[in-house]
C-alpha cells in the first residue's frame, strides 16, 4: 500500500529495508554474534531467516534484538524525515513499538482479516509455524489514526489511499 501513496508523489520510507540495512552495519552484527552466537551467520552476514526463527520462537531474545537495532533504526529515519519534504510515508508495522510514531502528523492503520493475512503470507511461502509466530510478536499494534481495512479489491484499496492523500494534501487528515 505504501507503493500507492509513492505513485502519488508522497516519499515513502521502507522502515524494514532499513532494518535490513542494520543487520549489515558491522557493530550490529558483533552484538547480534554475542548475542546469538555464529548460528545467525551464513558466512559473514546474518541469516535474516534463521534470526527470525530464534527472536519469534522467544519474546526475551526478539526484545533483545530491539533493544540493538531499534534506536539505530528511529536515528536513521528520524534523518531522512528531517530531509524530506511535502508527504513522508514511514512503511512501519512496528511504528510505535520503534518509537517512530513520535516523528508522525497523522498515523494511517492499515487493518486486515487474520485469514486475509494468513492467506497472503502463504503466499509468500511462509509456513504456518512461521505465521502464527509472527501474528504473536505483532498482536500488540493497536488501532489508531486513520484505519484502512486492506480486505478489499486493488481497485477500492487505491480509492481509499487516494483520499487520504489528497486529504493529507489539504490538511484534512488527523485534525
Amino acid at each position: 500500500m505504501a507503493g500507492m501513496f509513492e505513485e502519488l508523489g508522497a516519499r515513502v520510507i521502507d522502515v524494514d529495508r532499513i532494518g535490513h540495512e542494520v543487520l549489515k552495519d558491522r557493530s550490529v552484527k558483533e552484538e547480534l554474534k554475542k548475542l546469538f552466537g555464529e548460528i545467525i551467520f551464513n558466512e559473514d552476514e546474518i541469516d535474516r531467516k534463521k534470526l527470525a526463527k530464534i527472536v519469534f520462537e522467544d519474546a526475551e531474545k526478539l526484545s533483545a534484538l530491539e533493544r540493538i537495532v531499534h534506536p539505530i533504526i528511529r536515528e536513521k529515519v528520524r534523518r531522512l524525515v528531517e530531509d524530506s519534504t511535502g508527504v513522508v510515508v514511514l512503511d512501519a508495522a512496528l511504528l510505535r513499538r520503534i518509537g517512530l510514531d513520535k516523528l508522525c502528523d497523522v498515523i494511517v492503520t492499515v487493518k486486515c482479516d487474520e485469514e486475509k493475512i494468513v492467506e497472503r503470507l502463504k503466499k509468500k511461502g511462509f509456513t504456518e509455524e512461521e505465521i502464527e509466530r509472527r501474528l504473536a510478536a505483532q498482536r500488540d499494534i493497536v488501532e489508531e489514526g486513520v484505519v484502512i481495512e486492506n480486505n478489499c479489491d486493488l481497485v477500492s484499496l487505491r480509492r481509499k489511499v487516494r483520499d487520504i492523500y489528497n486529504r493529507l494534501l489539504g490538511g484534512g487528515v488527523g485534525e
